[in-house]
């Protein structure tokens, strides 16, 4: 089978279920799905030098550069230099939200992309809140190498190996685990704590080279390893929907945010954290800790959560003390039982000195523990 996809509507299990929906019905619509040309980009950018995927992928990345026309792994080369090297960017996941506004179920799809991205991937991208026209015109000078590093792969005998060893592995996953996943109405969740109405479809393509990475691309759409078990992929999609979760150019909230930028401790965070995790820079910090914080609620109310002090402690080298602050600060003032508008609860929080720097610092070693926030600091 190439491709599984379903659509599960289903009823809440019980008035002991940890929901805080006020529907009787399931809203939360799962379209769970397989898609080789995603898979095909994602292995590009491990071939390319992704340094969180080498030690996860290290045979099919050897694989594949032995097999590689010159050519393709110039491409590779290309686009490494560029992506990660110059702009810091992790290039598995940004070919990956690039081109999910298109066709991306074959590796021929994801091929024409690349060859005309204005015709295929423009349209859609332009609807997005992220479209930027000059990051785009950026964008079109590495479609060449893209389509290059493409083509070298299929003249590897990608395609053939992917439906032998690959696709069936996927199939089974989504076939046997998902279940799980598809009983959960994260929506509703998610609305409460956003103050505003979503899509309630949320898709999951399951492909093999997404780790570590969770990532949203496109839409309500997630992509996750097949390997990860229902938890896993419920606190990939509660995390991801939330992004963004406020406005980053709000200038009221960048000015309520001055403290805390201008804070030796934070900005120790922004500043020597390793690179490879991303959130380098303090807004990122201060998008990438809301959104693990509003998860971490989610998560928690049904039932598939971490703990949150272990998870903040060792999550990308304990850098997310920022999370761990807005949660504790979310708890104590009442916004994680009764929800509203994060936004605006953010912004009053920022104005009353619940999140000064010294309180952050106090609120996370609540959470995390003393030893994990005075990790951080200005040397």
């Amino acid at each position: 089978m190439n491709k599984i996809a379903f659509l599960i509507l289903v009823f809440l299990l019980s008035t002991n279920a940890a929901t805080a929906s006020d529907h009787d019905e399931m809203l939360t619509q799962w379209n769970v799905q397989s898609a080789m040309g995603m898979d095909a980009l994602l292995l590009i950018g491990a071939a390319s030098g992704d340094v969180m995927q080498s030690h996860i992928y290290t045979d099919d990345i050897a694989a594949v550069r032995d097999a590689m026309s010159a050519e393709g792994l110039a491409a590779l080369d290309t686009l490494d230099a560029v992506l990660r090297q110059k702009l810091g960017r992790l290039t598995g996941p940004t070919l990956a939200y690039m081109f999910s506004a298109g066709p991306i179920a074959t590796l021929d799809d994801v091929i024409a992309s690349a060859a005309d991205p204005v015709k295929h991937l423009k349209p859609n991208l332009q609807t997005s809140p992220n479209w930027d026209e000059r990051e785009f015109e950026s964008a079109l000078q590495l479609m060449p190498a893209v389509h290059t590093a493409l083509i070298a792969l299929r003249d590897t005998g990608f395609v053939d190996r992917y439906r032998q060893e690959t696709l069936p592995n996927i199939d089974a996953a989504i076939r046997n685990d998902y279940a799980p996943v598809v009983s959960h109405d994260i929506i509703p969740e998610q609305e409460r704590l956003l103050g505003r109405v979503l899509n309630p479809e949320v898709d999951i393509i399951i492909v093999n080279y997404a780790q570590p990475y969770g990532m949203r691309i496109l839409g309500q759409r997630i992509v996750a390893y097949y390997g990860w078990d229902a938890e896993t992929q419920l606190r990939i999609a509660a995390h991801e929907i939330f992004h963004p979760p406020f406005d980053r150019n709000d200038a009221e909230l960048l000015a309520l945010l001055a403290d805390l930028r201008d804070d030796p401790w934070m900005m120790s965070i922004v500043n020597n954290h390793d690179p490879k995790f991303g959130y380098n820079s303090f807004v990122g910090v201060v998008d990438e800790g809301s959104t693990q914080a509003l998860d971490q609620i989610v998560s928690d109310r049904l039932g598939f959560a971490q703990d949150p002090g272990e998870r903040w402690r060792e999550s990308d080298g304990g850098m997310h003390m920022f999370a761990a602050a807005l949660y504790e600060a979310m708890s104590e003032s009442g916004f994680a039982a009764e929800g509203g508008t994060y936004s605006d609860w953010f912004k009053d929080a920022l104005r009353s000195g619940l999140l000064s720097p010294s309180e952050v610092q106090r609120r996370a070693a609540l959470v995390a523990g003393r030893e994990a926030v005075e990790a951080w600091g200005p040397n």
